[in-house]
């Protein structure tokens, strides 16, 4: 009798984890109290859609030499565009980067003889802020062939103080005339005539 006890007990006992197994739920099911991943706002990706084009015009434009002493806190670099011809017109585009923030970034363009601004000399931005990027583009004409500068001059301005920072562009029109390699005289034949050092005879 006592053996019979015993297994109905175990048997119960079996049913008993099996019922517990079956609310626990197996592997396949989701766990509610799992936490879920937070959804990414849109401007997120809007930001590093802009930061990445940042990132490319920085590699894509060339840095403008500074000229003169360190000045405003501003950076600046450039591109030409197209490929500069005499008597063609083509573009400068600036982008400038200012390092600390302002109430306005006032920009002064000039270029050297034979080299004209068809366009503004002068541009001006209002409410400027340290990382971000101020472009503009200056049409440009050259009369002759050469090397020229152009030159900007940026300046920042708060209500406490203003400073100004000056950066040369070098514009080349045309292409330099490559100097020829002199070519040797040539006798009846069309072979070239080899010049032979003069031999010295002593006297007897």
């Amino acid at each position: 009798m006592a053996s019979s006890n015993r297994v109905v007990t175990g048997l119960l006992m079996i049913a008993a984890l099996v019922a517990t197994a079956a609310g626990c739920g197996g592997k396949g099911e989701p766990d509610a109290a799992a936490p879920k991943p937070a959804a990414r706002p849109a401007g997120d990706d809007a930001a590093q859609s802009m930061q990445a084009a940042g990132r490319s015009d920085e590699q894509r434009l060339a840095n403008a030499v500074p000229t003169g002493k360190a000045g405003a806190a501003v950076d600046l670099q450039y591109e030409v565009v197209p490929r500069p011809e005499v008597g063609a017109p083509f573009e400068i585009e600036l982008s400038f980067a200012p390092r600390l923030a302002a109430d306005t970034l006032d920009v002064q363009l000039s270029s050297m003889p034979g080299l004209r601004i068809t366009s503004a000399d002068t541009v001006r931005f209002d409410g400027v802020q340290s990382g971000e990027r101020y472009a503009a583009k200056v049409s440009v004409i050259a009369d002759a062939p050469g090397l020229y500068y152009v030159g900007v001059v940026a300046r920042m301005a708060t209500k406490v103080q203003a400073e100004a920072r000056a950066f040369s562009i070098p514009i080349v029109i045309g292409s330099e005339p490559v100097a020829e390699k002199p070519q040797p005289e040539l006798d009846a034949a069309g072979e070239p005539i080899e010049s032979t050092p003069p031999l010295e005879s002593s006297g007897s």
